[in-house]
């Protein structure tokens, strides 16, 4: 794979003493009008499919597809391995800097990238790696010990590092191929003989159905009502004593399926279109969500020293509407309910906090403020958070750690929420409420909240949902707000007919 690792820990050494194949990239340009992402990932076997969409808008510009994995660098526990094929590297005896944590070894392949030219700049090539952080790695910012069990079995960090890219640029009805050869790699590899494979591959292509016949789908896990009502409660006392402002609970749900997960997420990407929206294989388990929430991102102007930082906290739900008349009423409360209002501000004012922990005196704005945005099945209150960050004074990486996790998805303040949480909830929160998205080669970068997420392993599809909590919440309204919210996602897996209990 890469001449500084072997599966012999005395052979490790620093991938800067390494000095073999130069990095290298190869691309070519096409028109899209005979492809779909969707037609591409499912006919090409893709680990990866990143889009976005927009109920009254339609798609968003760019899609992203990795074609072919050339290696994922994981943390499982305490260690960290890079893992190609079925062979696995333990990373942990290359030198680094003392104390280490995931995104220090992301780094070190993150910078093996080739160098891209002017004309890419604008194009969201994920050369630095896509994946998610757990919400569990919020461990490694601040000294919090995370003991719970976990519901399911995955990666507690996990970045695919990809070998061919598809990039679709829908405004102008083109897509472009990438080929990846990774600085210090032992064995040659040719990006531009595999771009010419590439285009024979999809030459040859035809649309299959992802279909599968004898679908089942039960929901498994027991009714939580109570069990998320009387945490509710829990909070509601910690709030009155002083001891909180805030709290974001959840509660999970297990559906048992033979729905194939790409079928799930065509299913998801058809009824609810978000923002972000995905589909990810690793192999032993897949991740499918379309996520309506901004954590935080990060771009850079060219040879500018200043990052823009966006995050968008979205806090205040109510279910849509059977006629418009009813949506219209909806509204309406959503934007007059003291609780929802009270939740938002608090969550705006803590997004606001985090991003000045890192950006420019007198940078931070609110750029939009408690705008209802509308999905298929539910409607929120958004707002915007935008500042600069001097490069001279931190690194981009610094705005994740000052944005993970969200306050949206924890409450405030913000540390002593996620303690409270971690007492109180029955399992991990793994991948749900973590950050989903990508690093380009510069380490721009654009994360999801991972919400409205569905975890697919050995036949069993794990969705989990939460609402902030504040002084005057209604336990019983709450849950039915956490139902709401996972409801898309039940209906891509089991149909409008099934049961929520």
């Amino acid at each position: 794979m890469f001449s500084f690792l072997s599966p012999k820990e005395s052979s490790l050494q620093s991938p800067l003493d390494a000095n073999d194949l130069q990095p290298a990239i190869a691309f070519e340009k096409i028109e899209s009008h005979s492809f779909t992402p969707l037609m591409l990932c499912q006919s090409l076997n893709a680990p990866v499919l990143l889009e976005s969409a927009y109920l009254k808008t339609g798609k968003g510009r760019f899609s992203i597809l990795v074609l072919k994995e050339a290696f994922r660098i994981t943390q499982e526990g305490k260690a960290y391995y890079l893992r190609s094929g079925e062979q696995k590297y333990s990373l942990e005896l290359i030198p680094m800097p003392k104390n280490p944590n995931f995104l220090d070894y992301l780094k070190i392949f993150r910078d093996l990238t080739p160098p891209l030219g002017e004309e890419f700049m604008d194009l969201p090539i994920p050369l630095g790696g896509v994946g998610y952080l757990g919400y569990e790695f919020f461990g490694d910012i601040e000294a919090i010990t995370f003991n719970k069990p976990k519901l399911y079995d995955c990666y507690t960090n996990a970045f695919i590092f990809g070998r061919d890219f598809i990039i679709f640029d829908h405004f102008y009805e083109t897509l472009f191929i990438f080929s990846v050869a990774y600085a210090k790699e032992v064995n040659p590899y040719n990006p531009k003989q595999r771009i010419q494979e590439i285009l024979q591959s999809l030459k040859h292509l035809s649309q299959q159905e992802c279909t599968q016949e004898n679908i089942t789908s039960e929901i498994i896990s027991a009714n939580k009502e109570n069990y998320y009502t009387t945490m509710v409660q829990t909070l509601k006392d910690e709030i009155y004593k002083g001891n909180l402002l805030q709290c974001v609970p959840s509660q999970s749900m297990q559906i048992k399926s033979n729905l194939p997960p790409l079928q799930a997420y065509k299913n998801l990407r058809t009824t609810n279109p978000s923002p972000y929206m995905y589909f990810y294989n690793f192999g032993d388990f897949q991740i499918i969500g379309n996520s309506p929430e901004v954590l935080i991102k990060v771009s850079t102007p060219k040879d500018s020293n200043i990052a823009k930082l966006t995050l968008c906290p979205i806090a205040g739900t109510r279910p849509r509407g059977k006629t418009q008349l009813e949506d219209l009423q909806a509204e309406e409360e959503l934007r007059n309910d003291p609780k929802e209002n009270a939740e938002h501000l608090m969550l705006l004012d803590l997004g606001r906090n985090d991003i000045g922990k890192v950006a420019m005196g007198g940078s931070v704005k609110v750029t939009q403020q408690k705008v209802i945005e509308k999905y298929a099945r539910v409607m929120h209150l958004v707002s915007e958070v935008q500042g600069d960050m001097d490069l001279k004074i931190h690194n981009k990486i610094d705005a994740l750690f000052a944005a993970f996790p969200a306050g949206t998805v924890s409450g405030a303040p913000k540390i002593q929420a996620i303690k409270t949480i971690e007492e109180l909830e029955e399992h991990q929160r793994n991948i749900y409420a973590g950050a989903i998205g990508y690093f380009t080669q510069n380490c721009d970068m654009d994360f999801a909240i991972a919400i409205r997420t569905a975890i697919y392993q050995s036949g069993i599809y794990y969705l989990q949902a939460g609402g902030g909590i504040v002084y005057d919440s209604n336990p019983t309204l709450e849950y039915i707000e956490t139902q709401n919210k996972m409801l898309s996602l039940i209906e891509a897996i089991i149909g409008k007919e099934g049961n929520t209990q």
